[in-house]
């Protein structure tokens, strides 16, 4: 077995957290301040409308910003957090798999 910092289970509690650390402080830094969407938007906690060229809206209810599911670029985005969460998890099993019994 390959000589590892930290066992792999402490990288499936850390991945996931230093992700959305780091999400939470870019975020701020890659959105322009800019007036609530318009309503016909939402649907329920959802946001989409192609004609709004914004990846990230403020959220209508609460604080912080929401994907428009309306631009192509926030399927990408959703695809990355779920990679992000996925790829420390499926690590870990592979490296456990391979432990000796």
């Amino acid at each position: 077995m390959p000589n590892l910092p930290f066992p792999p289970s402490i990288w499936i509690i850390l991945g996931p957290i230093l992700v959305l650390a780091a999400a939470s402080l870019l975020i701020p830094l890659l959105v322009k301040e800019r007036p609530m969407p318009p309503e016909e938007g939402w649907t329920g906690f959802f946001y989409s409308n192609p004609k709004d060229p914004a990846l990230f809206v403020p959220k209508r209810i609460g604080i912080g910003y929401t994907l428009n599911f309306g631009n192509p670029l926030s399927w990408v985005v959703l695809a990355l957090i779920f990679a992000l969460v996925s790829v420390p998890l499926i690590l870990s099993a592979t490296i456990l798999r391979r432990l000796p019994r």
